[in-house]
């Protein structure tokens, strides 16, 4: 039995189910965690500790993993992206690649998101958030009705896509807009279409891909400025030149 104890006064501290406290706490070990209490015997238990704050894990006996789609909690952090980035180099060095399906996995952030969601070896989700007012901020941006029907759905799919981790409404909410973009200011069109571009790339919808190109293309975007919102989406570049 591996203990080291930190005296604090007046801290409460969630206990997570497991289905076992040695292949748990070795996953958290992995992702830069530091094992400070694990026992299997007479019961299984185990401590996790990082940045002076601790998560505890007990052995739920008969316990299925992929049904845990419940328990978790929040972890607030000073930068979640920096923190992200650490996590997913860990995965890529361990495992070779980044997890974004099954369990363990780690949701996808994107750029300007202020939160992430790592499920770990047990089926806990752990949301990772950046402290400060801009997450409840990004969450609000939704509820603007002082805004443009392309800002709007922008907006209503990265609150699906980055706090829910729910692609298919983002998907369906872009889809929407598109369907409406006549009118609407062309640059704003093109942040949906490579949003949308994005999501379906996540989903292999090659069909979706297509179809959002050839918006794109319609919009008579110039190949700097294009590429300027593909970058700030963080998507790859498609195999079509856009009219000069």
């Amino acid at each position: 039995m591996l203990e080291r104890t930190t005296n604090r006064e007046w801290c409460t501290i969630p206990i997570l189910p497991c289905v076992s406290v040695v292949e748990t706490l070795d996953f958290w070990e992995m992702l830069g965690y530091s094992i400070t209490y694990k026992q299997t015997r007479p019961y299984q238990y185990g401590v996790v500790e990082r940045g002076g704050y601790a998560l505890h894990f007990g052995y739920i006996k008969g316990m299925d993993k992929h049904a845990n789609g419940y328990t978790g909690c929040l972890v607030t952090v000073q930068d979640a992206a920096a923190v992200y980035k650490e996590f997913t180099d860990r995965f890529k060095q361990h495992t070779g690649k980044v997890p974004h399906a099954g369990i363990p996995r780690i949701s996808r952030m994107k750029p300007g998101a202020t939160r992430f969601t790592l499920t770990d070896a047990s089926g806990n989700s752990v949301i990772f958030v950046s402290y400060g007012e801009q997450d409840q901020q990004n969450w609000e941006d939704a509820d603007n009705r002082d805004q443009s029907r392309m800002k709007k759905a922008l907006a209503v799919a990265k609150r699906f896509r980055d706090y829910k981790n729910d692609d298919n409404m983002a998907a369906q909410t872009l889809d929407v807009a598109l369907k409406h973009r006549d009118g609407e200011n062309r640059f704003e069109v093109a942040e949906v279409a490579v949003m949308r571009i994005e999501l379906a790339d996540v989903m292999n919808d090659k069909e979706k891909i297509a179809e959002c190109d050839v918006i794109l293309q319609q919009l008579d975007l110039k190949e700097d400025e294009l590429l300027s919102i593909r970058d700030k989406h963080k998507t790859a570049k498609r195999n079509f030149q856009p009219p000069n």
